[in-house]
């Protein structure tokens, strides 16, 4: 079985106030299942992020400037803990092989696109 990690940052990390999702990902590379965790904060560097795991598809492309497609889809948590509901996240990126990217995601209502993404992966 061959697995591949990809951690990386969706959004830009220069503007504080901008959405980033942080994720890391773990991909079987035989059946193109993708499991992981992320990590949403939605433009207040103040408030604390949503965290939780989500599950997606690696579709590795062949063509063009990017090397794979992965999509990603899950339930976080609510930050109160009186109010125990889960939202649901899914995001769509778009990888080159130089560890750069780009990408969206829905989260709260919000719809965010043309995101820069920086990666890293290593193959186990």
């Amino acid at each position: 079985m061959s697995t591949e990690i990809i951690r990386g940052t969706m959004g830009s990390t220069v503007n504080l106030n901008s959405p980033i999702v942080k994720f890391s990902l773990m991909t079987d590379l035989e059946t193109n299942k993708v499991n992981g965790t992320v990590q949403v904060t939605l433009g207040n560097p103040g408030d604390k992020p949503y965290s939780g795991n989500v599950t997606g598809t690696l579709y590795p492309t062949g063509f063009g400037k990017f090397d794979k497609v992965i999509s990603i889809h899950g339930y976080l948590p609510s930050n109160n803990p009186i109010t125990p509901i889960e939202f649901g996240f899914n995001a769509n990126m778009a990888l080159e092989s130089d560890g750069q990217g780009v990408g969206g995601f829905n989260f709260k209502g919000g719809h965010y696109e043309e995101l820069p993404i920086t990666y890293k992966s290593m193959e186990l």
